[in-house]
C-alpha cells in the first residue's frame, strides 16, 4: 500500500518544482523509493522550463547567437533541453513501471470492468504469446 508522501525541502523551496511535484503526485499513490525519481523529475522539468525562458527571452525563438569571432552557434539551451526530454521521458516511464504506483482511476477500476485501452493490451499480449493463432480460430 503507498504512503502519502511528503515533499522533500528541497522541493518545497522551489516555487517551480514545487507545483510540479504537486501535478506529479496527484492522481497517484506513489511509495518512499519513488521518492528520489520524482525529486530528479522535478529538477529535471525545471532545467527544461529554464531553458525555454532563455530560448525565448526577449518574445522571440532565439535557436542561434553570433560569437565573438562573428561565427553563428545553436543555443547551448537547445541541446540541454534533448537531454531534459530523454531524461523526463525515462523518469516517467520508470515511475509508471514502479509497483506501487498507480493511479486513482486504475485502483477505481480495479475490480470492474477493463478500459479500452486494457482491452487492446490484452488483445496485443495474446497476440504476442499464441503469435494470433488462438484470435483466428475463434475469430476474435
Amino acid at each position: 500500500m503507498a504512503v502519502l508522501l511528503d515533499k522533500p525541502p528541497s522541493i518545497a523551496s522551489d516555487e517551480f518544482q514545487s507545483r510540479k511535484w504537486d501535478e506529479l503526485t496527484a492522481d497517484h499513490d506513489y511509495g518512499e523509493s519513488d521518492i528520489p525519481d520524482l525529486m530528479t523529475l522535478c529538477s529535471w522539468y525545471a532545467v527544461l522550463d529554464q531553458c525555454m525562458k532563455e530560448i525565448n527571452a526577449g518574445g522571440s525563438t532565439q535557436v542561434a547567437y553570433e560569437n565573438e569571432k562573428g561565427d553563428l552557434k545553436p543555443m547551448p539551451q537547445i541541446a540541454t533541453m534533448k537531454q531534459a526530454s530523454a531524461e523526463i521521458r525515462a523518469l516517467r516511464k520508470a515511475l509508471a513501471a514502479s509497483p506501487v504506483s498507480q493511479t486513482k482511476a486504475e485502483k477505481d477500476n480495479a475490480g470492474g470492468a477493463q478500459t479500452p485501452l486494457q482491452k487492446a493490451m490484452r488483445r496485443r499480449e495474446l497476440r504476442l504469446v499464441n503469435g494470433g493463432k488462438a484470435q483466428r480460430k475463434t475469430g476474435t
